[in-house]
């Protein structure tokens, strides 16, 4: 049995054996693809157009250029052809073809539109697309192919205005166009509650308030609240100008009247001194005031008081007491009294008096509690005791002082005679002396020849 090889050797004996296997190889292979080519199925020819031209066309979603195209070796059966164009719907068909046969497919391409809805404030406004009335706002407009729109709106008392809108697909597209008035737009706020406001003497209401179509120039605006001061403001607009203003008013002052039982007290509004009672305050802004009035020897009292705008108020205070009272009687009378170790006064000898027994002395204020009374007069022993003090009370006391015989004198008369006691009174006109417990001398300046002071260690000055 021969092989390529030996084909090769006999058939080309000048060529090396490595040369011709190769050769022999080759013409092997080819002898099939020749076969076949003899056996390719027949073809067909299909043209495509499409209103309006330039679109894609697809055989079997595959690319084959644009219309309008000739296709002129198309293998027969059955194709898919597409015809795709940017703002057109895709259109497609089937088309069976035969062997030698010619087929021709013209595509009407629907226009592709958008959706579009238009709003606008103030709304019911005139809608003009590319030269073309679309109705009023607010409107859904479904009829427009894609691509860049020109939109007109107006409105009366509005400045028209015009808008470019680009619908890519059918995705909605949603537009909001806000027109301005070919006049001023003002809006008015304060921090008055319930201000009533005029502008150019027309009525519109409370606060805020946004008032539209007012002529240029210049404007009144007049404010009124119960409780504030009247505010007139002006301002200068232009056309198709908007503003804004907050116009804060002045509260009318609240007058407050404070009196107290009883009068005389102190007043302190949130901690000032103000002055005493009966007090009137005629200048005091609305709010809420601490007020507090005091005197001496009563408790304090305070409240809040709560002061509308423009409000007259009266408040009374009535002071509790918190100190008490001493009536003292003492016997001796000239007897000093201490409180509390600081002196506070002396007894005094009653009118016509014809014994020592003091007149009623009254120790007061005295603030309610435990106190020390001390009672001090010379050639008496001392006498300390606790009060117990109640608010608004007086308490009696009558205390007699235990004598005691110290002498603090000594009178020397013309005739050489020396008396030691108690001095008791020294007048021009004579001397009086206690010399004994319960025993007063007089001596007469004329026979006194010299009067000293024993000291209490007992010696002589």
């Amino acid at each position: 049995m021969s092989t390529p090889g030996d084909f090769a050797m006999s058939r080309f004996p000048l060529f090396p054996s490595r040369l011709l296997l190769p050769l022999a190889a080759g013409l092997l292979v080819t002898a099939p693809l020749l076969a076949r080519e003899a056996e390719a199925p027949p073809m067909g020819r299909l043209q495509v157009t499409s209103d309006p031209p330039k679109a894609t066309v697809l055989i079997d979603r595959r690319a084959r250029g644009e219309t309008p195209l000739v296709l002129p070796t198309l293998p027969v059966g059955q194709h898919l052809v597409t015809v795709q164009k940017q703002g057109f719907r895709d259109a497609w068909q089937t088309v069976e073809l035969q062997g030698q046969d010619t087929r021709t497919i013209d595509f009407q391409l629907e226009p592709l539109t958008g959706l579009l809805l238009l709003l606008s404030s103030p709304s019911n406004a005139d809608v003009t697309v590319n030269g073309v009335a679309m109705g009023h706002t607010p409107v859904l407009i479904s009829t427009l192919p894609v691509g860049t729109h020109r939109i007109k709106i107006a409105s009366p008392g509005c400045q028209p205005k015009e808008v470019e809108v680009k619908l890519e697909d059918r995705t909605p597209v949603r537009k909001q166009i806000d027109l301005v008035s070919n006049s001023a737009t003002l809006t008015v706020e304060t921090d008055a509650d319930g201000a009533s406001i005029r502008i150019n003497g027309i009525d519109h209401g409370g606060s805020p308030c946004t008032v539209d179509r007012i002529p240029e120039g210049e404007v009144t605006v007049e404010l009124q609240a119960d409780g504030f001061a009247p505010l007139v403001h002006k301002i200068k607009l232009a056309a198709g100008e908007t503003q804004k203003i907050k116009l804060p008013m002045a509260p009318l002052p609240a007058a407050l009247r404070i009196v107290s039982l009883p009068d005389k007290a102190r007043v302190y509004v949130n901690n000032e001194p103000r002055g005493l009672t009966p007090l009137d305050i005629p200048d005091l802004l609305p709010g809420k005031y601490r007020v507090r009035v005091e005197m001496d020897g009563y408790d304090p009292n305070a409240r809040d008081v709560e002061l509308g705008r423009g409000a007259r108020k009266s408040e009374e205070f009535r002071l509790t007491s918190n100190t008490g009272k001493i009536e003292l009687i003492t016997e001796p009378d000239h007897v000093s009294v201490f409180l509390d170790g600081k002196k506070i006064g002396e007894t005094k000898s009653k009118p016509d008096a014809t014994s020592n027994i003091s007149d009623p002395l009254a120790v007061d204020p005295i603030p309610a509690g435990e106190h020390e009374l001390r009672l001090v007069r010379k050639g008496y022993a001392e006498s300390r005791q606790k009060v117990q003090i109640e608010p608004g009370k007086t308490l009696p006391l009558s205390v007699k002082l235990m004598r005691r015989f110290i002498p603090d004198c000594l009178v020397v008369t013309i005739r050489g005679a020396e008396y030691r006691g108690m001095l008791e009174s020294a007048a021009d006109d004579a001397i009086r002396l206690e010399t004994a417990p319960g025993v007063m001398t007089t001596f007469p300046r004329k026979d006194v020849k010299y009067q000293r002071v024993i000291r209490e260690d007992g010696t002589l000055e």
